[in-house]
């Protein structure tokens, strides 16, 4: 065990018995690995780093305390993991090691392990892999998941989709800007077969919806700031199933707005990207404002990340 695991060993114990002592359980003890202290219920030294694998038997008669302490753990043992998988830069799909392997390398019990997996599961970080040969498999967390949590979020907060546009509009402006600035000719290309792909379903209300949303995430990518593309990624995904369905004169506005905004990406003229982003969002809300305002009402519910 290094110092670092060490400490925090010591940090999680020393809570634990301290809350033991308030509650009469303990009256006397030194925390940390290896150390001892004196347990009253059983009237015997024992040592604290034996307290991971049999809590009740060291004097944890608090059950709740328990759970807490496992539930902290879970958390440390799954940060171990994901350091592990950026430290060794496992690719998806890579299996980590087995549970009874991560038992022995951070020194604590099964029930632990499968917490750590299960949070980092839900996180989208691995999935398990069910049957013979299987086990935690190496994912990476996408904009699903950052719906989940933010959709979650937002439903709380009594957010209502307005909001939701209200975001997108305050973003996209300055993401076309950046793409004006950082795009690169194959950024450029692919935002040119976007524009030739909406072309074809100008006429179909579904597949332009579709391929005006991959047209903007292109924008986002082609922007080059991870964090912002992720976002509306993620504040799209928030409102797949919803949005007023555009008629041809309005589908045909966007378009020609779409292709003003990438011949100012190619030419790298940052405020007219931005500009022509900001009045074509602006335009799109006071239509999704005229033809379907109580939609806009709505308030956002909670999504899982499988949505």
């Amino acid at each position: 065990m290094g110092l670092e695991e060490g400490t925090g060993h010591a940090r999680e114990f020393s809570t634990f018995f301290t809350e033991c002592d308030r509650h009469g359980v303990l009256r006397r003890l030194q925390a940390g690995p290896g150390r001892q202290y004196y347990d009253t219920s059983y009237s015997r030294v024992n040592r604290s780093d034996d307290f991971e694998r049999h809590p009740y038997r060291n004097g944890g008669t608090d059950g709740m305390s328990v759970k807490r302490t496992r539930e902290r753990a879970a958390v440390r043992v799954a940060r171990k993991l994901v350091s592990e998988i950026r430290r060794r830069r496992l690719r998806p799909g890579t299996p980590l090691f087995s549970e009874h392997r991560m038992v022995e390398k951070f020194g604590v019990a099964r029930a632990t392990v499968r917490e750590a997996l299960r949070f980092l599961e839900l996180q989208g970080a691995l999935r398990i892999k069910a049957g013979p040969g299987g086990g935690p498999i190496v994912s990476v967390p996408g904009a699903d998941h950052l719906a989940s949590v933010l959709s979650l979020h937002l439903q709380f907060a009594d957010a209502s989709f307005r909001s939701v546009v209200d975001a997108r509009r305050a973003i996209y402006p300055v993401l076309a800007s950046q793409a004006a600035e950082n795009a690169s000719r194959e950024d450029i290309a692919t935002l040119q077969q976007s524009i030739a792909r909406i072309h074809t379903c100008v006429h179909d209300s579904e597949l332009f919806k579709d391929e005006a949303r991959r047209f903007m995430s292109l924008v986002a990518t082609a922007s080059g700031n991870r964090v912002l593309a992720l976002l509306v990624d993620a504040l799209h995904r928030m409102s797949m199933d919803a949005g007023a369905k555009w008629d041809e004169k309005q589908r045909r506005l966007a378009l020609r707005n779409y292709e003003m905004v990438v011949r100012a990406i190619e030419s790298q003229q940052t405020e007219k990207a931005r500009s022509i982003m900001e009045k074509s969002l602006s335009a799109a809300a006071r239509y999704w404002e005229r033809t379907a305002p109580d939609e806009l009402k709505e308030p956002v519910a909670w999504i899982d990340s499988d949505h």
